[in-house]
C-alpha cells in the first residue's frame, strides 16, 4: 500500500484515528499490510511506527526493486496473494503491473500539496486515462477509476 496521497496528504505525517481503525480491521480479517513508498526512510518510518507494519522506503516505483523487496517479506505467498493500492498511474499502478501484481488506483487525497514532479506525473496520468477511457472503456472501468 502506498502512503502519500493514497492514505494521507503530504502535509500529514501520521495516520489518524479512522485510518488506524481501518488498519486494525484489515489485520483482524487476516491481511498483512506492507507499505511501499518512494519517499525517504524518515517519512515512511514516522507514518508506519504506530502500526508496527513492515515497509519499503525509497522503492523507486515504477521499477521492480521495491516490489521485489515486498515479495520477499511475504514469502511463502506469491504475487497472486498480493494486491497493490496507490494513487498514481505512473508509479503505483505501472510498477505493480510490471511486476505482475493486481493493483487498484484510488483518488488522490490532496493534489495541492504534491511535489512538482508528482504534478508532472499527474499530467501524463490524466492524458493516459483519457485515452484509456476513450479506446478501452472496459479497462477503464476495471481500474475502478473515478469520473470527475
Amino acid at each position: 500500500m502506498d502512503i502519500d496521497n493514497t492514505l494521507v496528504s503530504y502535509a500529514e505525517s501520521e495516520p489518524g484515528e479512522k485510518l488506524m481503525a481501518l488498519f486494525k480491521r484489515i489485520k483482524e480479517i487476516g491481511f498483512e499490510i506492507i507499505f511501499i513508498s518512494n519517499n525517504h526512510k524518515k517519512r515512511v518510518e514516522t507514518f508506519v511506527r504506530a502500526m508496527g507494519s513492515r515497509y519499503i522506503e525509497n522503492a523507486l516505483k515504477p521499477f521492480k526493486r521495491g516490489y521485489r523487496k515486498a515479495l520477499k517479506l511475504v514469502k511463502p505467498f506469491g504475487k497472486d496473494a498480493i494486491v497493490s493500492i496507490g494513487d498514481q498511474l505512473v508509479t503505483d499502478i505501472l510498477g505493480s503491473n510490471r511486476f505482475g501484481i493486481d493493483a487498484y488506483l484510488v483518488k488522490p487525497i490532496a493534489v495541492r500539496t504534491e511535489k512538482w514532479y508528482t504534478r508532472l506525473n499527474r499530467k501524463i496520468e490524466n492524458y493516459a486515462l483519457r485515452k484509456i477511457k476513450k479506446h478501452y472503456p472496459e479497462v477503464y472501468r476495471k481500474f475502478g477509476v473515478w469520473d470527475e
